[in-house]
């Protein structure tokens, strides 16, 4: 395990912040877009530490910092923690970043659709300014986030300008609890899954979110003759 300092916390909406931490031993933290950090903690009313996964919500940039974006969950004890009781300053354990849930070699080959919930679009935002940072070129992406309504979405306003700048992205949030707001409605499958009705070839999809999400649209893209791994990749909290 190795140390990191609590930087900033930003409250991105009432349920989700975001929290900067800083690896003061290092210069700068190297890692893939997409890969997940493990967090330990002190939890008040646990005798062991409490440790739990988080996707990284930032990109590598040569710096020793990086982002978590967290959705509070009452009762959770890292939610708790994080939300209620940690500070800027304080010190956390954290290990990593590591994992494979993270772009093809090939981003040309075929189109791409991120699909998130809440916090899970924390490795999707990280992946897609990577490429906007580093021009790195790629067929399609998409990127469909579904919340309940408009108070409740994160990194509008960067995704927005994503949307409008980075060539062969769309951003397509989905409100499911809020109407005549000009965005989609409805759940996120909705959407995504009549685009891929149309289209001539399989996209290759990720989903992170939570599980009965993940669930329901594992069982769509199986009727559509989707494969784990070779045209589906998860990462589930919760």
């Amino acid at each position: 395990m190795e140390v990191a300092i609590l930087k900033e916390i930003i409250k991105e909406t009432d349920k989700n912040w975001r929290f900067i931490f800083e690896s003061p031993l290092y210069d700068k933290i190297d890692f893939i877009p997409g890969q997940l950090v493990q967090i330990q903690a002190n939890v008040p009313g646990f005798n062991d530490p409490v440790v739990r996964n988080y996707s990284v919500a930032s990109w590598p940039d040569n710096s020793n910092c990086f982002e978590l974006i967290v959705t509070y969950l009452s009762g959770g004890a890292m939610s708790e923690f994080l939300f209620n009781y940690i500070e800027p300053g304080d010190e956390i354990l954290y290990k990593g970043p590591m994992g494979i849930f993270t772009l093809p070699d090939n981003l040309m080959d075929r189109d791409i659709y991120f699909v998130s919930t809440g916090s899970g679009i924390s490795p999707f935002r990280s992946m897609v300014n990577y490429l906007y940072e580093n021009k790195v070129p790629f067929k399609n992406i998409k990127l469909f986030f579904g919340t309940r309504t408009q108070k409740d979405i994160v990194y509008r306003k960067e995704l927005e300008f994503l949307d409008k700048n980075l060539e062969n992205f769309e951003y397509i949030p989905t409100l499911s609890q809020e109407k005549d707001s000009g965005l989609n409605e409805g759940y996120v499958h909705d959407h995504y899954l009549k685009l891929i009705d149309e289209l001539p070839d399989k996209p290759l999809v990720y989903y992170c979110g939570w599980n009965r999400m993940i669930k329901e649209g594992r069982l769509h893209l199986d009727k559509r003759g989707f494969q784990m791994m070779k045209d589906i990749r998860v990462e589930i909290f919760g």
